[in-house]
């Protein structure tokens, strides 16, 4: 019901209550939340971001990380910002589609509770382990996994991190203990420092760690391989039948800002995520730039919350 509001909600968006607008956007210092601490992919991507803007649109844009209740902190915020275009939320699929499915009372709607702005990236994650674990490719790690009867346990920082590990237990048949943590790059140091077995994870905080060799990628999530890992193998190619998976990052103000606020920062980031440097930038961090109109990123949403009621379901993952 919450996927088929935001097609209905569509035609709404484009012209929204505010749209007798101002007379200038912005007018003062820009607030860009951030669900996620410092050292993730959404906080790189919104503090490159937000510098830029800073510029474009001639406001100093700071960016605040509010942790916790993985990102429904951060979207309650936003949520009850005062609608006139100058605090945004760095949304993730953790806040604006699974939460639906796995949270009982997130304290906000992501549909109702916001204006969508765009898209600004999709994150694909990959199966990693540290770099003296006995398996080199995913079959050799789900054998280890079965042969160690569950004492295996897996570090999770997020949602998306959560769901994809869920999911290939699911697939495969194994099973391990979950660790969770405020954030990825906690998750990270103890999978380096071997107290963690292995991570579904972005790149953000695990990238240099790979490249280094310090972490072995086992596969990728999504269908398709990522220019960032050419060389490893989807989860699919892997073995793991049916297996396709991907976290994103897109912009949201609250509910019944300004037309001309919703459609300068659609302009303005997408100029910045589109440029040769943003998308450079956003594959530092693990990220391929992926940007649209403000009607795209309600299908687009419609789809995510679609789909995780199904990755929820094909997970067993509860609600809490």
């Amino acid at each position: 019901m919450i996927a088929r509001r935001l097609i209905l909600a569509a035609p709404f968006l484009a012209q929204s209550a505010w749209a007798q607008g101002s007379d200038a956007f912005p007018t003062r210092p820009l607030r860009a939340i951030v669900p996620f601490p410092p050292g993730s992919a959404t906080d790189g991507i919104a503090r490159f971001v937000g510098e830029r803007l800073s510029r474009s649109l001639g406001q100093p844009v700071v960016v605040e990380n509010v942790t916790g209740a993985n990102g429904a902190i951060a979207a309650r915020q936003a949520a009850r910002a005062t609608p006139d275009g100058h605090a945004f939320l760095f949304a993730t699929n953790s806040t604006h589609a699974a939460a639906v499915h796995l949270m009982r009372e997130p304290g906000y709607d992501p549909v109702r509770d916001f204006a969508p702005v765009t898209l600004t990236s999709i994150a694909p994650l990959v199966l990693m382990v540290r770099s003296d674990f006995p398996a080199r490719n995913v079959a050799e790690f789900v054998a280890e996994a079965k042969a160690r009867g569950g004492s295996l346990n897996y570090g999770t920082g997020n949602i998306g991190s959560l769901a994809a590990a869920q999911l290939l237990l699911s697939i495969t048949g194994i099973s391990a203990e979950r660790i969770a943590y405020r954030g990825t790059p906690a998750a990270v140091t103890d999978l380096l420092a071997g107290r963690v077995h292995f991570m579904v994870s972005d790149l953000a905080s695990a990238g240099e760690h790979v490249r280094a060799g310090t972490l072995r990628a086992l596969g990728v999530t999504p269908a398709q391989r990522i220019p960032m890992l050419p060389d490893v193998p989807t989860l699919q190619e892997a073995g793991v039948p049916g297996y396709d998976f991907a976290s994103w990052v897109a912009v949201f103000l609250p509910a019944r800002s300004p037309d001309i606020a919703v459609a300068r920062l659609n302009r303005e980031i997408r100029a910045v995520l589109d440029s040769d440097e943003g998308r450079r930038f956003s594959l530092s961090l693990g990220l391929v730039s992926s940007t649209g109109t403000p009607e795209d990123l309600v299908r687009f949403q419609a789809r995510e919350i679609e789909q995780w009621g199904r990755i929820a379901q094909a997970a067993n993952l509860p609600r809490e």
